[in-house]
């Protein structure tokens, strides 16, 4: 049986739950879209922020990192006074001495090689910036699939308040009547009784399903960073036609491969710590600098100065076995990673698959719900007209009524529960 074709009787069915529209009403509130709420996510949701932060903090790293490769200039100034014991060379009698001491300078450092050290922590930081940077991507797939599902569990907690409003209606309509024959004589009182529990526990499903109503759309202004806009609003239903016969998992799972951001990311991180291991591994080997300073000192003015240039060699033969302990941990970070993304390679195989198969049970729950509310319709007419007529009773009106109540909230659940899906599996596979 093909089930992917647009199902036109469904989208009628939803309007019919939906029920007439409140133009007034609508007109006092905003009508907000689901674009606009994503948007409204984007630039609100303080886990975004967060990770914009982290990116911001990452390339204050690289600025770091790659300010080595420039000179390193630092003046100095200062006035020293000294009261001191001096030996006169000439007599060799000591005596206390005080005197001034002005100086002042400027010295250079220019790194000039380290065998890797500083080339690696600027590509560590590099890398550890990009991966960051993936990280926002994937804070905002997670965040718009969050914020779709969250906008389609309002509207199906929306239009179950309506049909629980239409099944008071019924129950009300139905009470009146068995008044109506109990007052003629023409049925018992129990019908009245009856009926009247029936109607009290539509009236408490519809306290409950509006209790729902109002959570879920408390979790959605939670997601958004708080309310979209101020004042009321209400949320634009949306059309359910069921999208077309979607690609393999096997093609799906490859593009995932491709798009997901959490993959990119763990590379990003893998080669970071890699550079990492190479800066480690260059702390064994001498480094290079380049020296250059000059200034002015005396004990009184004028001030006579000085300079002075060279190239520095540093070699450390030993540090208490730190460098290898340093590379020692880079290596097992790198092996860390790679266990990581062999972990989320299996984690994305494994969503992919599942919203795969989520989908198409949805979209089987439409069709088998369509068909109930359809039955359950016909039996509701039959017996209404039995009870009309006499023929039938009480229980038989109230089984007929709850049974069409369970399939059109069935239905709703079901309709937006494919929506839900198709948000799953376009965020399983980086849409």
């Amino acid at each position: 049986m093909n089930v992917w074709p647009i199902r036109a009787a469904f989208g009628l069915m939803i309007l019919m739950l939906m029920g007439p529209v409140n133009s007034a009403a609508y007109a006092e509130e905003n009508i907000l879209t689901l674009d606009r709420i994503v948007e409204t996510a984007i630039r609100k949701n303080p886990g975004i922020t967060f990770s914009q932060q982290e990116v911001a903090a990452s390339q204050a790293r690289v600025t770091q990192t790659t300010s080595a490769y420039l000179p390193q200039v630092t003046a100095t100034t200062g006035y020293t006074r000294l009261n001191q014991w001096n030996t006169d060379v000439f007599t060799g009698k000591d005596f206390r001495g005080q005197y001034n001491d002005y100086q002042g300078g400027v010295s250079v450092s220019q790194y000039l090689y380290d065998f890797g050290q500083t080339s690696g922590r600027v590509e560590q930081s590099r890398y550890s910036l990009s991966a960051s940077q993936k990280g926002v991507t994937k804070t905002i797939a997670d965040t718009v699939r969050d914020i779709k599902k969250s906008y389609y569990e309002v509207l199906k907690r929306q239009n179950l308040v309506k049909v629980n409003q239409e099944s008071i209606r019924i129950q009300e309509e139905h009470l009146n009547q068995a008044k109506a024959f109990y007052q003629a004589g023409i049925r018992p009182k129990i019908d009245v009784t009856k009926s009247e529990t029936e109607y009290a526990n539509s009236k408490l499903n519809l306290i409950r399903a509006d209790y729902a109503y109002q959570s879920s759309r408390l979790d959605m202004e939670t997601l958004l960073g708080g309310p979209p806009v101020e004042g009321k609003y209400t949320l634009a239903d949306v059309p359910t036609s069921l999208s077309a016969e979607p690609l393999s998992v096997e093609s799906l799972v490859q593009e995932a491969g491709n798009h997901r951001p959490e993959i990119d990311q763990i590379k990003d991180r893998i080669k970071a710590a890699q550079a990492l291991l190479k800066s480690s591994q260059a702390g064994n080997w001498p480094s290079i600098t380049a020296n250059a300073a000059g200034g002015w000192e005396n004990k009184e003015y004028p001030l006579e100065d000085y300079w002075q240039v060279g190239v520095n060699i540093s070699w450390p033969l030993f540090t208490g076995f730190r460098t290898q302990g340093k590379i020692a941990e880079s290596r097992a970070e790198i092996d860390k990673l790679e266990a990581s993304r062999r972990q989320l390679e299996l984690q994305v195989l494994n969503e992919v698959s599942v919203s795969y198969l989520g989908l198409n049970a949805s979209i089987e729950a439409i069709v088998t719900s369509e068909f109930a509310v359809k039955q359950a319709q016909e039996n509701m007419e039959l017996a209404d007209g039995r009870y009309r007529n006499g023929v039938g009773n009480a229980i038989e009106y109230s089984d007929a009524e709850l049974a069409l109540t369970q399939a059109k909230s069935n239905l709703v659940q079901a309709a937006y529960l494919y929506h839900q899906q198709v948000a799953d599996l376009d965020h399983a596979v980086g849409r």
